[in-house]
Order: C-alpha cells, then sequence, then structure tokens
C-alpha cells in the first residue's frame, strides 16, 4: 500500500485532505498536492491534453508490462494552464473530475470536447477558475505576478519543507 502519512501537518497538507475527503466520514488526514503545470499546446502545436496517453504504445511496441508513467492522473490534485487553474480535490465523482481538466485544456481537442454547462457549473462551484475569476488580466499577466520567481523562492515559501532535486537547484 502507499504510505500516506506525515510527522508534521502543514497548513496545505491539511487543507487539501479536507477537500479531498469532504462529506466523507473518515479519520482526518491531509493529502500531497501534486500540481500540473502545463501550456494547452507543446511545440509544433502538438495538443498537451489527450485522450489516450502514448505511454500505452510505448508499453505495447517494447513489451513492457505497464506503461511508463512518472505521474498517475489519480494522484494530481490540480491542474494550471493558461486557462485556468482546476481544483481536482473538489470534484465529487470521475465524471466531475474528467470534465474539470478539459475545463482547463483549452482548444485542444479534449478541452472541445467539454460538457459547457457542467464546466460552467464546476466554475460557479470554485472548482476551476479562470484567470480573471482571481483578479489576473490575462493582457498584463507577466511573471512579475508570481509569488515565487525561483526554485530557491519555492523553498523559502514552503518553510523549508520542499526539498528539489539536485537538478533543480541553482544556489
Amino acid at each position: 500500500a502507499d504510505a500516506r502519512g506525515r510527522r508534521h501537518a502543514s497548513p496545505a497538507w491539511l487543507k487539501a485532505g479536507r477537500q479531498a475527503r469532504e462529506g466523507k466520514n473518515q479519520i482526518p488526514r491531509g493529502q500531497k498536492l501534486v500540481l500540473q503545470i502545463v501550456e494547452t499546446f507543446r511545440e509544433h502545436m502538438q495538443p498537451a491534453f489527450v485522450e489516450r496517453l502514448d505511454a500505452w504504445e510505448l508499453a505495447e511496441q517494447a513489451g513492457m508490462a505497464i506503461p511508463p508513467v512518472m505521474i498517475y492522473g489519480d494522484d494530481v490534485t490540480h491542474i494550471l494552464t493558461e486557462e485556468g487553474i482546476a481544483n481536482l480535490l473538489l470534484c465529487r465523482g470521475e465524471e466531475e473530475r474528467e470534465q474539470a481538466i478539459r475545463g482547463v485544456a483549452g482548444y485542444t481537442p479534449v478541452g472541445l470536447a467539454r460538457d459547457k454547462r457542467m464546466v460552467e457549473n464546476l466554475r460557479d462551484r470554485g472548482i476551476i477558475a479562470r484567470p480573471q475569476d482571481i483578479g489576473v488580466d490575462k493582457r498584463l499577466a507577466t511573471r512579475d505576478l508570481l509569488a515565487a520567481k525561483s526554485m530557491k523562492d519555492l523553498v523559502r515559501a514552503s518553510g523549508g519543507l520542499y526539498n528539489p532535486p539536485k537538478r533543480f537547484r541553482n544556489w
């Protein structure tokens, strides 16, 4: 089993746990935040959001027992794109989770297949937030608006709880 216990509780870890287990009669616990930050389109206008991961094809071609996946979708708690942020912890089920993802997938085929009414409902409930919902004018958005502008800033903001791999440290 995945060990999900923790010796020290941070406010963000506790809040994520409350959001993930709201309405469920379970022992209180926190949850690790797994934020996926991605632009909706990659190089050469390839969509970042797809219906089927290429890891499946790679596994089949290479004769692998399972697809080579670094982060499983059900572990992701938030997705941030230029279209907005989806807080997947607040979703009540798989259908809402799917539509929240589609809701921030922009003009990709995945995003265009969204249920517009459901996505607006998710936005009304705060599961999806567009830039304007949090006071960001996309026309004026620059890196100056970021709370953390470097990996070192992220470590400092976490109070030392975040310890990035050496390859991401430049200090």
